[in-house]
């Protein structure tokens, strides 16, 4: 077997294609002949237009003499990574969300423009969609069936609609208060193993602070 190009050289499994049919002397039409493709196919896969499927990527390592598991290994193309179900998610940036007080988040009810980030005591590293985020650590049971005890949560404070079954932070009675929001008629209901909880019925005097978008339990 050939010797293993150099990773380092080479990173998305294109690359390493095209590494190793060159280390072979072989043209696209070359290799396209002995896959039993088309040279277009190569170009594409070369490209990173898009990756060879699993089993023609067996028959590459084969044909190029290149262990399947470097090849394997290679960055994928942005068509195919996109297929992923997570490549949604690992896209988003990363950000440093202030980890704040109940008694600092009351403050965002009576100040909107008010930034947590000056009242950080620490901060978590979250990705998520929106940039207004902070973060409480909550101990609440009548939540306990949503959220245990020291958990870490991330509230979203430019979402102050909540549907129909989010969770929402409130400021209820001078207080931050975390509760299921329902719609018709609107309140907050608990959600807990616990009976004897309050619902909350919404009124003027109440105000949504942000929903919840992450919850994070810290061991």
């Amino acid at each position: 077997m050939a010797a293993n190009p150099e990773p380092a050289i080479a990173r998305s499994i294109g690359e390493r294609i095209k590494q190793a049919r060159k280390s072979h002397g072989l043209s696209q039409a070359d290799l396209a002949r002995r896959l039993g493709v088309s040279q277009p196919a190569i170009a594409n896969w070369e490209s990173g237009i898009h990756d060879p499927r699993r089993l023609m990527l067996a028959k590459l390592a084969e044909v190029l003499e290149a262990p399947l598991e470097w090849l394997a290994a290679g960055d994928r193309s942005v068509v195919e990574s996109d297929k992923h179900a997570g490549a949604a998610y690992i896209r988003r940036p990363l950000q440093h969300v202030p980890v704040i007080s109940f008694r600092a988040a009351a403050l965002l009810a009576q100040d909107m423009s008010a930034d947590p980030h000056g009242m950080a005591e620490d901060y978590i590293p979250v990705t998520a969609g929106s940039s207004k985020l902070f973060a409480v650590f909550l101990n609440d049971q009548a939540v306990n069936l949503a959220f245990l005890p020291d958990t870490l949560v991330v509230v979203d404070y430019s979402d102050r609609l909540p549907g129909d079954g989010d969770f929402c932070l409130a400021h209820v009675r001078e207080t931050p208060t975390l509760r299921r929001w329902r719609a018709l008629p609107a309140r907050l209901e608990p959600f807990s193993s616990e009976p004897g909880h309050e619902t909350i019925a919404m009124t003027p005097d109440i105000t949504i602070i942000g929903c919840v978008r992450v919850s994070i339990r810290i061991h």
